[in-house]
């Protein structure tokens, strides 16, 4: 899949994004919401969420 414009077109297009960000915590989903504009690929969400839950976790 091409890049997309942002975190929103990515999970409105992608079902696989989709579901990481929907099983995300709420708080993880906003902090995503916040920098949208550079998460583009699936591999973007992945390591900004595995980014986000190892600073949640310490």
């Amino acid at each position: 899949m091409k890049p997309c414009a942002s975190l929103h077109e990515l999970i409105a297009q992608d079902s696989q994004s989709r579901a990481l960000y929907e099983r995300l915590p709420m708080d993880a989903q906003v902090a995503l919401q916040e920098q949208c504009q550079s998460i583009r690929t699936q591999a973007d969400l992945a390591k900004a969420a595995a980014a986000f839950e190892k600073r949640s976790r310490g």
